[in-house]
């Protein structure tokens, strides 16, 4: 595990709150199918599609959503209560599991002006020497990171106000919440409008501008390309980030950042954690896990905040302190092919909260280990409409990796003839993790 540091990263020389509530979404299906991935990172279905379409007709479903061909899974949607047991019953599928929500967060609290830079009180940027790293590197624009989350505000001045225009590509961005039924708070389809706050908090961290206007973030010079996968009310759905993993795989996003179902209430409640044993939990782990590879074989590098709950993921406990079944995971962070981030204070501390783990843990980086509002000890970032706010979790210290893993792609790189910046995961990974 390494502690990331930017200007290494670069070098010429080499949390919100949340209650953790879980969602079931009725009516809703990820359905993950028979079959095997190819080595060109495609899905092999065990049966042809006719004959799985035929079987989620005949148990009363249609297909909602397709990604048979990348990963082998589809979503469903059925009123059926028989649905998943007709569906897995069949040698065509894996696994079937209803869609579920996770309250990924609260509404944040009032932003701060943003009269003047605020490029000072960033104790994260500090730690981690983004001031000498940019000397060397700030991104390049066709260096693309997908923020899987609740929307970016697109019009935000740190986005925005600059000469050659804003780095945040809503014309490539996702609603990947259009798989969920009406009646969800799904919000407005545009991926630049934020749901909530926390995908404009995230976004400001990787790559809000160097323009004179409040914050400067970890690649200033990056694409920032919005998915929606959290809602209006703070949920994040199974559905939506299986979609959004894969899209970013279909549009070679080159990083994302996916600060998303770290929180909980109870220790394995559904929420944080999911556990093969469950058969809701471990379909979406397969669909999660075959999203990963897919992403991953089209040049994808996955960043994840790997949780608030204070583990030691490699030897969990219990609330009374006894040690229990190491079969459950926090999805995506310990997904294979993730990295993922736990977080630091502003002395490089482990933050109270933060999951942590030898072998579990990939990389740390800056959180906060203090009190909302408190801007000496958390995270200074962008808010919607203009604004700024400090807050603090893993999923904060996920975009910071993110951001370097962006600088390294952009410094090492290779240009394609289409004009793209290309560097395999393994080696971003490398880099990223030889950072001090």
């Amino acid at each position: 595990m390494a502690s990331i540091a930017a200007v290494s990263a670069v070098s010429s020389d080499t949390s919100a709150a949340s209650t953790g509530t879980l969602r079931v979404v009725d009516g809703r299906y990820l359905v993950a199918l028979a079959g095997v991935q190819a080595s060109d990172g495609t899905f092999i279905t065990a049966g042809a599609m006719t004959a799985v379409q035929s079987l989620i007709a005949s148990a009363g479903g249609s297909v909602v959503a397709d990604m048979s061909r990348q990963i082998g899974v589809i979503v469903a949607a059925s009123a059926n209560p028989s649905f998943a047991t007709i569906v897995g019953a069949s040698s065509l599928v894996t696994s079937v599991g209803n869609d579920f929500g996770v309250k990924a967060f609260e509404p944040g609290p009032a932003p701060e002006p943003a009269d003047d830079p605020l490029e000072a009180p960033q104790w994260d940027m500090q730690q981690i020497r983004t001031d000498e790293a940019h000397d060397i590197q700030g991104g390049k624009r066709a260096v693309d990171v997908g923020v899987l989350d609740s929307g970016i505000d697109g019009r935000h001045p740190d986005f925005t106000k600059v000469v050659d225009g804003s780095n945040v590509d809503c014309s490539r961005g996702r609603d990947s919440l259009a798989v969920l039924p009406a009646g969800v708070a799904v919000g407005v389809p545009d991926p630049c409008t934020d749901n909530q706050f926390h995908g404009t908090h995230v976004a400001g961290t990787i790559g809000a501008r160097a323009n004179g206007i409040g914050i400067v973030g970890v690649a200033p010079n990056v694409t920032l390309v919005p998915v929606k996968v959290c809602d209006t009310t703070g949920y994040c759905y199974a559905s939506p980030v299986v979609d959004g993993i894969t899209y970013a795989g279909d549009q070679k996003f080159d990083v994302i950042n996916m600060s998303f179902f770290v929180d909980d209430n109870e220790f394995q409640e559904s929420t944080e954690f999911k556990c093969a044993s469950d058969p809701v939990q471990r379909t979406f782990r397969h669909a999660v896990e075959r999203a990963i590879s897919y992403a991953r074989s089209q040049g994808v590098t996955p960043v994840a905040a790997l949780g608030n709950s204070d583990q030691d993921l490699a030897h969990p406990v219990d609330d009374a302190g006894q040690p229990i079944s190491n079969e459950c995971e926090v999805v995506p962070a310990e997904t294979q092919g993730v990295v993922g981030t736990m977080a630091l204070g502003a002395r490089s501390e482990k933050a109270g909260y933060s999951n942590y783990g030898v072998g579990m843990t990939d990389v740390a980086a800056p959180g906060g280990n203090g009190t909302t509002g408190d801007c000496r000890r958390t995270i200074l970032s962008t808010f919607p409409g203009g604004g700024y706010i400090c807050i603090q979790g893993t999923s904060m210290a996920s975009p910071l990796a993110a951001g370097v893993a962006a600088l390294i792609v952009s410094q090492y790189g290779r240009l394609g003839s289409d004009g793209d910046v290309k560097l395999p995961p393994q080696t971003v990974e490398s880099y990223l993790q030889s950072t001090t």
